[in-house]
């Protein structure tokens, strides 16, 4: 029997609709493409991915989408398909077309229950709808945050700013998946403006059971009086060999004032951790950069020379969660230096900050750390944490105790 279908949506028990809110967050794989247009046609069968893929689909989807390679959606095409479902797959037969021969399709599957929520990122928004749409592109995220998100995502999630799942606005979606990211053009919608979004990616478990990673303190070795505010890594190495890593893994720019630098609206010439920052006043249309400073991300071993012990001095009860180094040093003063080269924070419980779902005011080595609940997503306040410092080797021997003869 031949089927013409564009999008079904696969039965779901009784009991399961029992335990399903209809705000339920759901979550959508990559594009899958196991199978060649052959003589016979496209088939992309789900027992034949999930045996070629593993973990990257989960076990009962409940949505499969469809698409020719080239992106033209599978409602799009002339084609009519022998099998369009998420608990079979994806069937089309040469012999049962009309007009022209099957297309060469991709599946994409939506999924829900622990396969979105294993290995979980925090939530990212470096867009918003107010030019052409809302891109939060999984390329340009991973450029700005390279160590908070996986680069082949098992999957990816969409909800407005205020919570709610994309699935529910209305929108129509330029792209929404695993692959690419999310992209809403305000030219699509019926209404022509997009909301505002934020997406969060499951990755591969592997990915999370990486060893936490330290943030130094900020840094600013230029200003904007020559031709620019040039933070670049060579320099700072140079200027401050003790107390920036080698080898960083992340940088983060703001302005001496705090303003962190995608806010500010001048153009970066670079802004990676290969090469470090660099804003040029002839670039910008005020002819002007601002003052900035950067702050680096470290692999571990940076941090392990001279390590101080846990320091939980505040909980979330009150206004937020408050671990600041001005505050450890009047309450601890023998158990941290005044000048450390890097710090970790986690939750009591041994979750890593970066992979929880609360907004930093502060997480550096020159202020400590600083979670305030009135800046987390609605019903989500800020966990209780802990932090720890590195401090320059010479700390540690003075601490260290006399020999024991």
């Amino acid at each position: 029997m031949i089927i013409q279908v564009v999008l079904v949506s696969c039965v779901i028990d009784l009991a399961d609709l029992l335990t399903i809110s209809p705000r339920e967050d759901t979550c959508r794989t990559g594009w899958f493409d196991d199978g060649d247009v052959t003589i016979l046609g496209d088939k992309e069968l789900l027992a034949d991915l999930q045996r070629n893929h593993g973990d990257h689909i989960c076990e009962n989807p409940v949505d499969m989408e469809a698409q020719t390679i080239s992106g033209l959606k599978s409602y799009q095409t002339l084609n009519t398909f022998n099998r369009f479902n998420c608990t079979e797959g994806f069937i089309c037969l040469n012999s049962e077309q009309k007009r022209r021969r099957c297309d060469d399709y991709k599946v994409m599957f939506t999924c829900t229950g622990s396969f979105c929520s294993g290995c979980r990122t925090r939530w990212f928004d470096v867009d918003d709808p107010s030019g052409n749409g809302d891109y939060e592109v999984l390329s340009e995220l991973l450029t700005v945050y390279p160590r908070e998100i996986c680069s082949r995502p098992l999957a990816i999630e969409a909800q407005t700013r205020s919570g709610t799942p994309a699935s529910l606005t209305g929108d129509t979606f330029q792209v929404y998946d695993a692959t690419y990211g999310f992209a809403c053009v305000n030219a699509d919608q019926s209404d022509s403006r997009c909301e505002d979004y934020r997406v969060r990616f499951t990755c591969p478990e592997v990915f999370c059971s990486v060893s936490q990673e330290c943030r130094t303190g900020w840094f600013s070795s230029d200003d904007p009086s020559g031709v620019g505010d040039i933070e670049s890594i060579t320099h700072l190495l140079q200027k401050y060999p003790e107390h920036i890593c080698y080898n960083p893994i992340a940088i983060h720019a703001q302005t001496v004032a705090g303003i962190p630098a995608k806010h500010t609206g001048n153009t970066f010439l670079t802004y990676d951790v290969t090469y470090g920052f660099a804003c040029i006043n002839s670039d910008q249309s005020s002819g002007k950069c601002e003052d900035y400073r950067v702050m680096l991300t470290c692999p571990m071993d940076f941090c392990q020379v001279c390590r101080t012990g846990w320091f939980d001095i505040d909980d979330p009860s009150g206004r937020g969660d408050y671990e600041t180094l001005q505050q450890i040093l009047v309450e601890h003063p023998e158990g941290v230096c005044s000048d450390p080269l890097g710090i970790e924070a986690m939750t009591t419980a041994g979750t890593p900050a970066l992979q929880t779902n609360n907004v930093f005011q502060v997480y550096d080595a020159t202020y400590g750390f600083a979670c305030v609940n009135a800046e987390q997503p609605p019903n989500k306040p800020c966990e209780d944490y802990k932090v720890r410092f590195t401090c320059p080797p010479q700390f540690c021997e003075h601490r260290r105790p006399p020999a024991v003869a």
